[in-house]
């Protein structure tokens, strides 16, 4: 009958009972040893410091995650354009994204993610947004299906902050007061030209020609909402 070895004879199983280390072995073994307890000791301090900037990074990483999917999107399906921002150009023409061979009309501030093409007749007066919440809106127009689009869809996004920018505060803010902003409600923290930059930007979304906003002074007025 054959007994059961237990770890500590397996583990010695081959090696004379009177193997014994070297001296000058033990002592640097036990060297290396308490090198390493000082190393760890050392490196504590630093430990919950770089723990919390790799959380902070992670964080960082994943709050910003639907954006760089969003532009690797883009860069797939348009090989060498990558939106930027840029200064204002003389002419920008609408381009759909799913007609992606159509380059040559791009202006060099397109950053439209998506589009709303409107009939070649169509009218600002027919078309209807109204702002589901702070960040989207709902967008129809006779004899087309109704969309949802957020500010980055439109090309309102902040390439700073990945946040809305000036011009989609200001078209919430005509929204918000019946279509019309008037002096005493224009807030100054807009900017002098996002009026302006407001115009070409809904109509490159739009593919329309004509301005949307009727502007006199600080007066603003919408052709639809």
């Amino acid at each position: 009958m054959k007994t059961k070895k237990s770890k500590s004879q397996q583990k010695i199983e081959g090696i004379p009972k009177s193997f014994v280390l070297p001296e000058n072995i033990i002592s640097t073994l036990k060297a290396v040893s308490e090198n390493q307890k000082k190393l760890t000791k050392a490196f504590e301090p630093f430990r919950k410091p770089l723990e919390e900037r790799v959380n902070f990074i992670n964080s960082t990483l994943q709050n910003i995650k639907p954006q760089l999917e969003t532009l690797n999107d883009i860069y797939k399906q348009e090989e060498y354009f990558i939106p930027i921002p840029a200064k204002t150009v003389d002419e920008v023409r609408v381009v759909n994204i799913e007609d992606i061979n159509i380059r040559s009309s791009r202006g060099k501030n397109d950053t439209v993610i998506a589009s709303y093409n409107l009939p070649q007749n169509a009218v600002w007066e027919s078309l209807d947004i109204k702002f589901l919440d702070g960040h989207f809106v709902k967008v129809s127009y006779p004899c087309m299906k109704s969309k949802k689009f957020d500010f980055k869809d439109m090309g309102f996004a902040n390439m700073k902050t990945v946040n809305a920018d000036r011009k989609w505060e200001l078209l919430k803010a005509i929204a918000e007061n019946g279509g019309a902003l008037n002096n005493s409600k224009w807030n100054r923290n807009f900017g002098r030209n996002v009026k302006y930059e407001l115009n070409k930007k809904l109509k490159l979304f739009f593919g329309m020609e004509i301005n949307p906003i009727i502007l006199k002074k600080m007066d603003i007025k919408l052709c639809f909402l």
